[in-house]
């Protein structure tokens, strides 16, 4: 199962135009380019995401019982560099 916060999802629906569920999607999919370890904490990885022609990172965690949830979502000049050729 894929989790996230209803309220950090209503704040990237707002600010970044974007949603948890459109990502979530993504994700099920298996539409993303790449699972990253998160070399900011020990504890998380980050999905990079193909959206509206732009790469996106979207830190997640794993959970005691499998479950991903997701933490926020942001545009990446850095990894748009790396994956934009894919576009």
């Amino acid at each position: 199962m894929i989790y996230w916060n209803e309220d950090k999802n209503n704040k990237l629906t707002i600010e970044r135009d974007i949603s948890f569920d459109e990502i979530s999607e993504i994700i099920l999919r298996k539409e993303y380019l790449d699972i990253l370890e998160n070399p900011n904490r020990k504890d998380q990885l980050i999905f990079i995401i193909s959206l509206y022609d732009y790469i996106y990172a979207v830190p997640f965690i794993i959970d005691d019982s499998e479950n991903i949830i997701l933490k926020t979502a942001y545009p990446s000049r850095k990894f748009n560099k790396i994956y934009g050729d894919l576009l």
